[in-house]
């Protein structure tokens, strides 16, 4: 564990900012919170265990760190850690624990319910920095979904702003100028008061935490677009059809992958469980859709669009598309005309499916055979997905 203190027993506020100090081993990026927490047994004031966001291999929280360290330490898989816990064992955690992952991982909330057993062991008591902000998950259930299991949740005051400052260190916030009212864009900073200045109540910091999040979420949707590199920016709309910014970030996206312009940071706006589907493939998870956008690349020399046009702005977003494609080394060419269906999750605004119906027949079986080639099966084994953004590039990819 990295600098173990000396914290008196039931220190609240200095165990949290010791939880505190092991989120600021976090990787700073714009896609998670940097969070800290600390298993302490209250009986004997031993701390047991730490962890912080992607301290571990994988996409690991805070929390599941602490508690798959703990386990390997006693030699008990995770499933069983809560047999091997002291039976006063607490958690300290600089944010609300999440109670919704992405497919393949278990939610920190779960995590902790799990420890619980007949032996009166396991987590009883939970200590909480700050709520989730709404970022990626909106209005997180964390600790409502603990407090009803029976856990006690408890919020540490007094660190709230160095809390938040640290679990956005590299989120991209916004500014309004006074004078001018344009809107800039840059990394989070949190404005210090100065030297002199009264000190700050906790309503006055959860009110300005409050205010900066609903300006970040306001803000954020907008200018996604242009951060996300879509080259598809004019959208065209049916009569009477008027697409919210969200959604129009949404509907340039798809225009791109169709266009065999795809980008992890593009596909970033999927849901990890979303669904491709059109009528001789259904590609299930990330694994499976990101090699259907990016084979489009290996198995057409061209892709050009004919024709768009949107024709509801509701869930799903509905939308005709007409494109030409020509096979490679064969030069085989065929237009398909289709209707978009692009559904996406209302709270955080992610896709979760795209359908794709053929206007009338399959195509002829040149064509229809180098679709089929692009299915669910094949595709991840003969299409390679970047692994990061400057992979991406080099590939021509935006």
């Amino acid at each position: 564990m990295k600098g173990v203190p000396q914290i008196p027993p039931l220190d609240h506020l200095e165990y949290m900012r010791f939880a505190l100090s092991q989120a600021q081993y976090s990787p700073s990026k714009p896609t998670n919170f940097r969070v800290g927490a600390v298993l302490v047994d209250e009986e004997s004031n031993q701390i047991l265990s730490t962890g912080y966001t992607l301290e571990l291999p994988g996409n690991t929280h805070a929390e599941q760190c602490a508690l798959r360290k703990y386990s390997a330490a006693k030699n008990v898989t995770e499933e069983a850690v809560g047999l091997v816990l002291p039976i006063q064992t607490v958690l300290y955690t600089t944010m609300e624990p999440c109670q919704s992952r992405s497919v393949g991982n278990l939610p920190c909330v779960d995590r902790i319910l799990r420890t619980l057993s007949s032996h009166s062991r396991g987590i009883k008591t939970v200590y909480i920095g700050v709520k989730e902000p709404n970022t990626f998950i909106a209005a997180n259930a964390g600790q409502s979904k603990l407090e009803k299991a029976g856990i006690v949740c408890v919020h540490v005051h007094g660190l709230e702003e160095e809390i938040l400052r640290t679990a956005t260190a590299g989120h991209q916030v916004f500014s309004i100028s006074e004078d001018t009212g344009t809107i800039a864009s840059g990394i989070k900073q949190t404005k210090i008061p100065p030297s002199g200045s009264p000190p700050e109540t906790n309503d006055d910091v959860d009110t300005r935490c409050l205010i900066w999040w609903t300006l970040y979420d306001l803000l954020m949707l907008p200018l996604a677009g242009s951060d996300l590199g879509i080259e598809n920016t004019n959208i065209k709309a049916a009569t009477g059809v008027t697409l919210d910014e969200h959604q129009k970030t949404l509907v340039g996206s798809i225009l791109d992958l169709f266009a065999g312009r795809p980008s992890l940071k593009k596909l970033a706006l999927w849901d990890d469980d979303g669904v491709f589907e059109d009528p001789i493939t259904i590609a299930t998870g990330r694994k499976q859709f990101e090699p259907q956008w990016y084979g489009l690349q290996s198995a057409f020399s061209e892709i050009e669009r004919l024709h768009h046009e949107v024709v509801s702005a509701g869930n799903p977003i509905g939308m005709d598309l007409k494109t030409r494609y020509v096979t490679k080394g064969i030069n085989k060419e065929q237009t398909i005309a289709s209707r978009i269906n692009i559904f996406y999750d209302k709270d955080t605004g992610k896709i979760t499916k795209v359908q794709d119906k053929w206007d009338g027949e399959l195509p002829d079986s040149t064509i229809k055979n180098a679709f089929r080639n692009l299915n669910s099966v094949s595709v991840p084994k003969m299409v390679s997905v970047p692994k990061n953004d400057q992979e991406d590039a080099q590939r021509g990819n935006q």
